[in-house]
């Protein structure tokens, strides 16, 4: 299975350990086996303050709709609610740009105007550190990151992308037994319809960027079995049922038409057969006298 271009990686940490959280170093790796081939032109590390898997399961999935749409177009996505410590966002970062050779450009006021526009083909690292998530209006203020998520990828000049959204410091939750975690996972898991669907379970180029599809050529024939094939296609054959039935309406106009010539051919012929008779009959009828013969009175 050839690696994606498009990645969506979702990583969080919560303060406790309750339902075998991932190991950071496990973690990390997995992360740079997805980078190390720089197949995506921009890399789009967030880190969001205050989050918590809460706020990612679907049933928050309102907040999250431009997210939620870049994750399920993705490749490839990964979803980990739970890892045991804290991702070194700069060591992923340094990562990206010795590995890709990649340039940085730095989001610190929450404005995709920081982003300014390029057009060369130099990768990018896009950092964007947002602001704490409030305990009111939590929702309406997720609804403003991820729509300044948008307005970021617009400005991205190629559709080859990985997303790291991940919480350094993450909110505050209470720790869950195991079992609960088991019995419904849409409640602990991050976006479950999404990675749970036997769809995203694997590996899909769904955006190949080397074009590696193998062309398809016609098989190879022989110039002259292909002239007598097209030759036959285009006999007509008069005893063709096929071609009866398919010129149908043709046929039956032309054989009215051909009835109907016959008929007035008939018609005429029999009226100027009846003339000529009429007129040998009066011929008949006429006594021409010689003038040697005619008497004066």
């Amino acid at each position: 299975m050839k690696k994606t271009s498009i990645v969506t990686l979702l990583a969080f940490i919560l303060p406790f350990i309750s339902a075998q959280p991932h190991n950071i170093t496990s973690v990390t790796n997995l992360i740079k086996r997805e980078i190390t081939q720089c197949s995506s032109d921009v890399y789009l590390i967030i880190n969001q303050p205050g989050l918590t898997y809460q706020d990612l399961t679907s049933f928050e999935k309102d907040n999250w709709y431009f997210l939620r749409k870049y994750t399920y177009m993705a490749s490839t996505g990964i979803g980990i609610p739970r890892i045991e410590g804290t991702l070194d966002l700069d060591y992923i970062e340094n990562y990206i740009i010795k590995t890709c050779e990649a340039e940085v450009i730095n989001v610190f006021h929450e404005s995709e105007d920081e982003v300014v526009d390029y057009f060369d083909t130099r990768k990018r690292v896009i950092r964007v550190d947002l602001g704490d998530l409030p305990t009111e209006g939590r929702g309406h203020e997720i609804q403003k990151h991820d729509e300044l998520l948008r307005k970021i990828m617009r400005k991205v000049p190629s559709p080859h992308y990985t997303i790291i959204l991940t919480s350094t410091e993450p909110g505050i939750t209470h720790p869950v037994p195991a079992i609960h975690m088991e019995q419904s996972p849409d409640r602990f898991e991050i976006f479950y319809d999404i990675f749970s669907d036997p769809k995203n379970s694997g590996e899909f180029e769904k955006n190949d960027r080397f074009h590696s599809v193998e062309p398809d050529w016609n098989n190879a024939r022989h110039s002259n079995d292909r002239y007598i094939q097209n030759k036959k296609k285009d006999e007509i054959h008069l005893f063709d049922y096929e071609l009866w039935t398919k010129n149908e309406k043709l046929i039956t106009t032309i054989f009215v038409m051909i009835v109907s010539l016959f008929m007035m051919k008939t018609l005429s012929f029999l009226n100027n057969l009846k003339k000529r008779i009429m007129e040998r009959k009066l011929n008949k009828k006429r006594v021409i006298l010689p003038t040697d013969k005619m008497k004066t009175y």
